[in-house]
């Protein structure tokens, strides 16, 4: 639909970038769809009207998402957000978002490949509010702990700080539910979109929605496991957005994929057009349906000390 990336944070048109995937070039983007109120699909040229299910955050009414941020790398941008692995005073800070925001400009990670302990150039903003007075704090992102599209699509970034440094300065860190959502329970989407969005609009905003059930995604070379149908509304820079239930309030998916209105002519499961696969191998396209990553096997992977541990006895996330 919208490609994630685009130079800078505030330019009014979107520049596109292809990356390799095989021996096709194409553009990495968050592939969904926009909603109006009533759960209607609407066409991706409406991304600015007001009929949008969704609405941008102001500070004061926001601050509890002020640890949702602008992910920047050198190719483009995507959201992330700060999450809490425990209350250990010398725990380093964590920001979680989608493997595909960790490629480079040329190459996705690989449809089996697990990353783990890289070095990258990221940067991830908080406070990233259209209102937000103050300087916004950006901090250097130290290291990639773990990045993988093999069977789901995430990515756990390592801060320059700790947990309590953030937490002093005022940033929230959201938890991770420990358990997949109900379908049909109630969500909030947050997250920064981008690609077609007017520069005034290019903020966080937040969207009601709700969960749905759960499919088998293929993308190109990719295959999703239990990703998670919604209808929120979603465009490229919304990569890595957390679902937080209204339930719980805590985050129960990371949205990542959906179809492109531009690729309804293209041959089903290719890229920006991911299909669902069912158990007996048919497969079908849902232009209406939006997808995102399960998260809760994250949690069992830190320590006690809030550090991250692949090789601890309870980490549920693949191995290399």
């Amino acid at each position: 639909m919208r490609s994630i990336l685009k130079f800078g944070c505030n330019l009014s048109f979107g520049i596109l970038l292809t990356i390799g995937i095989g021996t096709a070039m194409v553009e990495p983007s968050v592939n969904a769809a926009i909603f109006d109120r009533s759960g209607r699909k609407l066409p991706d040229r409406e991304v600015n009207s007001a009929r949008v299910n969704w609405q941008m955050l102001s500070t004061a009414a926001g601050r509890r998402y002020n640890g949702v941020g602008l992910i920047e790398v050198n190719y483009g941008i995507c959201t992330g957000f700060l999450f809490s692995t425990g209350v250990h005073p010398k725990a380093p800070a964590y920001v979680l978002t989608n493997g595909h925001c960790q490629g480079s400009a040329r190459k996705l990670p690989g449809n089996r490949e697990i990353i783990v302990n890289r070095s990258t150039k990221t940067q991830f903003t908080v406070n990233y509010f259209h209102d937000f007075k103050a300087d916004r704090l950006t901090i250097p992102v130290k290291r990639l702990v773990y990045g993988t599209m093999k069977n789901t699509d995430i990515a756990i970034l390592e801060l320059s700080k700790t947990q309590q440094e953030l937490i002093a300065a005022g940033i929230v860190p959201l938890q991770i539910a420990a358990a997949p959502p109900v379908a049909g329970e109630p969500a909030i989407v947050v997250g920064v979109p981008s690609e077609g969005v007017k520069d005034e609009l290019n903020f966080l905003h937040a969207v009601t929605c709700q969960t749905g059930e759960l499919a088998n995604v293929k993308e190109d070379v990719y295959n999703w496991q239990k990703s998670l149908r919604h209808r929120c509304s979603i465009v490229g820079g919304m990569s890595g957005s957390p679902m937080i239930s209204l339930k719980t309030n805590r985050v129960v998916g990371i949205i990542n994929t959906g179809v492109n209105d531009n690729a309804t002519k293209q041959p089903q499961c290719s890229i920006n057009r991911p299909c669902e696969v069912a158990q007996n191998g048919a497969i079908q396209t849902f232009p209406q349906e939006n997808y995102g990553q399960l998260v809760d096997r994250i949690p069992s992977c830190f320590n006690p000390q809030g550090v991250f541990d692949l090789d601890r006895a309870s980490c549920q996330l693949e191995r290399p």
